[in-house]
């Protein structure tokens, strides 16, 4: 059930400093390997060494690249390129050679792209202003200044009182509206400007220099159209041949920037190696299972490569090995803290207990297929593609991206369909389906048509009348977590040479247990005076101890927490808190529905509605609480018996390629 993070190896590599290329090149397409930085007593003898020139073109191409991509439109990519040397990238980035052409062409296009928005908005503005009686041109002399305004009509009127106070140096030419009156306005040298920026301003005029434009408002629309059309099929032409360019070079750009970014990355790290004057050095961890095939690799194709395994007291980064079924757990456990690469690795455990403690406090068959739906839905609508989920209310749509992102909501829709599933099953042994208790139906038509003795009322077993049986088998749940992390922690502790945590926590089970079972001896009223009990004298002794262990083992702060452990295994007993108030929550709900039934037409939908809204609140409640809450129980009262984290994540040195193949791909598959 628990497996170990995938072990990890530190090693060295040595070779001749011609090789740097070809090592650093296998390293990155086997993506096995995360560098890091040399031990201090390596470093001393070693130096770093820049090839800037070589940095330079690399980078001068990978622009020119970028550049070219981003004003060229773009072409589906159904084919990949491999480029096995930096010489023949370098020579399929110069044979493009596309770029006077490319920069002509789109100069023009932007040129053109203004010219034609200047014409639109000039075609609204002559239709708007059409009632304009002269010849636009009139607009344009020197000594004057005009605007186009448009003002509420409501307000019409008070700004062209205010303006005829100096009615002789300015002239406006109205159309009013409903709303909004349009008008043409001239002012002559003598008309203050102060004045009119004033008036403009207490009567809320939208105002605008009148372009230039030439001839009455028909002929002009008519020209503006022309125009209009001459710009866009130059425009059409331009996008015709950047077409033409990209259908026979985009592709190629786009191979060839990808496999330039891997050689900048590949560029850094030869930058950053050791070097002496015939020869390289670097360290990094790998999976040990890796650890041949990348020497056999570098025997193949490399002159004089040497591999070296390292002895080393440091944590190795941490890769997890789990069955596929449960990789989506681990983001669960990273969230927490991801595992030390020596450490247990939990993520099994979380995806086996998660889903049974989510169903468990759900227990309602109608709230678990409610969220099963819910969550296939979620799954469909995002991996199928349809990347929004506007099905949604906007206010329910914007406060779930707010808290998650696409990818996490995936993840958790399926991390909560197996408990959703589970709470289906409970369910039907509760008998609850959005509270009702609809089993009764079906068991009386089994019993009378197959002859079964069904329960009459179709429930089997009642979270309200069985409460004692359900919070026993909450604590022995507890029981049980509380002691298989103990053993966790225990084995941990012995891996690592720490004895005397390993006797501690031997402590805290023995005291654990104790505590327990003298506990259930006084529920069943048995006789548990040591001195007349032999099995109330072992449950003291097992208390006794269990705290003298843990003073060995941690001393006398051990004992000042001895009620945790107790608080930790009835903590789980919230798993059954959790189900009685869905439970009556949805009781209360269905019974004032029902009542109301009895009653006036409005009484009815008054039920109706608080049935429906109710049923609704509750499940919001049932998926976050139970979520948090089974979590909760995982995290604190699990993982703190055994749990260290604070692991790094293993980054292997690499890129995912979608344009270009792998340079030693095929070997290192064959291999």
């Amino acid at each position: 059930m628990v497996l170990k993070p995938i072990p990890m190896g530190r090693i060295a590599v040595l070779g001749l400093r011609n090789e740097r290329q070809t090592v650093i090149s296998i390293l990155h397409d086997l993506n096995v390997v995360q560098l890091e930085p040399l031990s201090k007593d390596v470093a001393t003898l070693v130096r770093n060494e820049r090839d800037n020139e070589m940095f330079r073109q690399v980078s001068d191409q990978l622009l020119r690249m970028k550049a070219l991509k981003t004003v060229l439109p773009p072409i589906e990519a159904t084919q990949c390129q491999r480029f096995t040397s930096m010489d023949q990238i370098m020579q399929a980035a110069k044979s493009i050679n596309i770029d006077d052409k490319v920069a002509t062409l789109e100069k023009e296009k932007e040129h053109l792209l203004t010219q034609l928005k200047e014409t639109e908005n000039n075609i609204k503005l002559v239709d708007e202003f059409s009632f304009f009686p002269e010849d636009f041109n009139v607009l344009q002399l020197k000594m004057v200044h005009s605007y186009f305004g448009r003002v509420d009509s409501k307000n019409y009127a008070a700004f062209k009182k205010a303006l005829d106070v100096n009615s002789q140096d300015v002239f406006i030419y109205p159309k009013e509206g409903k709303d909004t009156t349009n008008l043409v306005l001239v002012t002559f040298p003598n008309f203050p400007p102060h004045a009119l920026a004033t008036v403009v301003q207490e009567y809320d005029v939208k105002m605008e220099a009148v372009p230039k434009l030439e001839g009455k408002a028909d002929q002009l629309t008519q020209n503006l159209k022309s125009k209009q059309t001459d710009i866009s099929n130059k425009l059409k032409e331009v996008e015709r041949q950047l077409d033409e360019i990209s259908k026979a070079h985009y592709v190629n750009i786009v191979c060839i920037e990808e496999q330039l970014e891997i050689e900048n990355k590949k560029l850094e790290v030869i930058d950053n190696l050791g070097v002496t004057s015939d020869s390289f050095a670097l360290e990094g961890w790998i999976p040990k299972s890796k650890i041949e095939q990348l020497r056999n690799i570098f025997e193949k194709n490399t002159k004089g490569t040497m591999l070296f395994e390292l002895e080393t007291d440091e944590h190795p980064p941490t890769q997890f090995d789990n069955p596929k079924r449960f990789k989506l757990f681990e983001a669960f456990i990273r969230f927490y803290s991801l595992p030390e690469g020596k450490e247990f690795d939990p993520t099994l455990i979380f995806g086996i207990f998660f889903p049974i403690f989510y169903g468990m406090m759900v227990g309602d068959a109608g709230y678990g297929l409610f969220i099963l739906l819910v969550c296939r839905w979620v799954i469909r609508r995002i991996e199928g593609g349809k990347r929004d989920i506007n099905i949604m209310p906007s206010m329910l749509s914007k406060f779930a991206l707010n808290i998650l992102k696409r990818r996490q909501m995936v993840k958790l829709a399926k991390a909560m369909t197996p408990g959703a599933i589970i709470a289906i099953g409970l369910g039907f042994v509760f008998n609850l389906y959005f509270g009702f208790h609809l089993n009764g139906y079906l068991f009386g038509f089994l019993n009378s048509s197959l002859g079964l003795h069904l329960p009459a009322d179709g429930t089997i077993f009642s979270p309200i009348t069985s409460l004692r049986k359900l919070l026993l088998i909450a604590g022995y749940i507890g029981l049980g977590m509380v002691t298989f992390g103990l053993i966790l922690g225990i084995l941990n502790s012995m891996r690592e040479g720490l004895k005397k945590h390993a006797i501690g926590k031997m402590g805290w089970l023995l005291f654990g247990w104790g505590v327990v079972l003298f506990g259930l001896a006084l529920m069943h009223h048995q006789h548990v005076n040591p001195v007349h009990s032999t099995m109330g004298a072992a449950y003291i002794g097992l208390m006794i101890g269990g705290i003298g262990l843990m003073f060995v083992g941690e001393g006398p702060r051990a004992i000042m927490e001895l009620p945790s452990i107790v608080s930790h295994i009835l903590s789980y007993t919230r798993l059954i808190g959790i189900l009685l108030a869905s439970v009556i929550l949805a009781d209360v709900i269905d019974f004032i529905f029902f009542k109301t039934l009895h009653h006036g037409i409005p009484f009815i939908v008054l039920g109706t509605m608080i049935l429906f809204i109710g049923h609704i609140f509750n499940i919001i409640i049932g998926v976050f609480e139970p979520g948090i809450q089974g979590a909760r129980l995982i995290y604190v009262e699990f993982f703190s018996k055994f749990y260290h984290g604070n692991g790094r994540a293993f980054r292997p040195f690499g890129t995912a390629r979608k344009f270009t193949y792998d340079q030693y791909e095929l070997q290192a598959e064959k291999k």
